[in-house]
């Protein structure tokens, strides 16, 4: 198992992950275009149970999403960067902002989701399948 370790610009808030993803994606969904101020953003899913803060205390806002969840943003107080979301029907996830791991080369995005809120001048790769909401009905 490979640990990956990341955090905020201003470095107050560190964590660490030790569970490989379970899924990874960007997310087209306008909540995520809002909390980021990109067209979309890459995350994975990932264990909490493999996921901690290691410095700093992260600040949360929490709102509904489309789907009737509850989705914690979990950001730095000092500086704001995202750093992950959790869903409240899935405590046993976190979705972390692939871009906050010190070394996020390695990420492969399995999935293009919530296209139906897609920005049409956003470059998108053909060979990502892409989801008009979150794969096989899900609810994120």
């Amino acid at each position: 198992m490979h640990t990956r370790s990341g955090g905020c610009l201003c470095g107050a808030v560190r964590y660490e992950s030790s569970g490989e993803p379970q899924f990874s994606l960007q997310c087209h969904c306008r909540d995520c275009q809002r909390a980021s101020g990109a067209p979309h953003v890459a995350a994975v899913r990932v264990p909490s149970a493999s996921f901690r803060i290691v410095r700093g205390t992260p600040k949360r806002y929490v709102a509904r999403a489309d789907s009737g969840n509850d989705v914690a943003r979990v950001f730095c107080g000092d500086c704001g960067t995202p750093l992950y979301v959790q869903v409240s029907t899935r405590p046993d996830i976190v979705g972390v902002r692939v871009c906050t791991f010190d070394d996020p080369d390695w990420f492969r995005p399995e999935a293009n989701i919530f296209m139906k809120s897609a920005q049409p001048w956003d470059y998108r790769d053909a060979a990502v399948p892409a989801f008009e909401t979150y794969p096989g009905g899900k609810a994120y």
